[in-house]
C-alpha cells in the first residue's frame, strides 16, 4: 500500500508539474506576460486643431499639452476652452474634457508621423492635430497666437 502512494504521489506531483508548465508556456507565448509597448501619440507641447474635409474646418483650435496625460483647449478667437485629462493607448486617445465627471470622448488614431496626428471621434469627422515648433504650453496665448500668424492686410 505504501509503494502505491508514493508512486500515486509523484504521478500527481508530474502531472501538476507538466500542467503548470503548459499553462505558463500558452500564457507567455499570448503576451499575457510580456510588457505591452504604449504608444505616445501627443507630448507636451501645443498642437494646431483642424477639421480635413469639411466646410466646418477652423484651424484656430488649440490642445495645449502640460505632459501626455493632462492640458487644455483654447479657441483662437476668444480664447476659451476646457481643461482635460487624458490616457493614451495604442490606437486612441481617451479624452474627459471638463472634468472627471464628464464623458470620455475617444480619438482614434489613423496616423502618426512628423508631428502630426489624425484622427476622429464618434462624430466621424477626421481632425488634424499639428506640433508647433517652439510654442510653449505654458504660457502659450491662442488669441496672440492666431493674431500673429494671419498674413498681414
Amino acid at each position: 500500500m505504501r509503494k502505491v502512494t508514493g508512486l500515486l504521489a509523484i504521478i500527481i506531483s508530474v502531472v501538476i508539474f507538466v500542467c503548470v508548465a503548459v499553462y505558463y508556456k500558452n500564457i507567455k507565448e499570448n503576451g499575457f506576460l510580456t510588457k505591452k509597448t504604449v504608444i505616445s501619440y501627443f507630448h507636451k507641447g501645443v498642437y494646431r486643431s483642424s477639421l480635413l474635409d469639411t466646410e466646418k474646418s477652423n484651424s484656430d483650435y488649440f490642445y495645449i499639452f502640460y505632459d501626455d496625460k493632462s492640458g487644455y483647449t483654447q479657441d483662437g478667437e476668444m480664447g476659451i476652452g476646457l481643461p482635460y485629462s487624458c490616457v493614451q493607448i495604442n490606437g486612441s486617445v481617451k479624452f474627459r474634457f471638463g472634468g472627471v465627471d464628464e464623458p470620455e470622448e475617444t480619438l482614434t488614431i489613423q496616423s502618426a508621423d512628423n508631428n502630426k496626428i489624425t484622427g476622429f471621434f464618434k462624430d466621424g469627422l477626421i481632425h488634424e492635430f499639428v506640433l508647433i515648433p517652439n510654442a510653449n504650453p505654458d504660457n502659450f496665448d491662442a488669441v496672440e497666437y492666431t493674431k500673429n500668424s494671419k498674413p498681414n492686410k
